[in-house]
């Protein structure tokens, strides 16, 4: 891969992700002591998007958690020479006890996804 296509894919990835992260909103969590286990699910949506949510439930075996998001990758093949493109997508940070969402444009392909924290 050519550095000229490394930097433009990078590029798109943080346009992208800025532009699909929406608003912050920051509550506080349940209880400051709270230890919670974090999990990201993927699946396909009814038009066939690929699309990620995360959840944090209360676990003995868990972490202070205070904000939680989703983090999916996605690719889409471009171009009449077919390049696959990949970007990343955040959802919006929330609170321990609820959900967050976030899916990829139409034909784009699910590469990964994950859940960050905030303590």
């Amino acid at each position: 891969m050519q550095w000229g296509k490394r930097f433009a894919t990078g590029a798109l990835a943080m346009v992208m992700g800025a532009s699909a992260t929406g608003l912050i909103t920051a509550a506080p969590a349940e209880a400051a002591g709270a230890k919670y286990k974090c999990k990201a699910y993927a699946k396909l949506d009814g038009l066939g998007r690929p699309t990620a949510y995360s959840t944090c439930s209360k676990s003995s075996g868990g972490k202070a958690v205070r904000l939680h998001r989703v983090e999916i990758k996605c690719d889409q093949v471009q171009g009449a020479r077919e390049h696959v493109v990949t970007y990343t997508l955040h959802g919006p940070w929330v609170s321990a006890g609820k959900k967050s969402n976030v899916k990829c444009g139409f034909k784009n392909y699910l590469r990964g996804f994950s859940v960050q924290t905030k303590r």
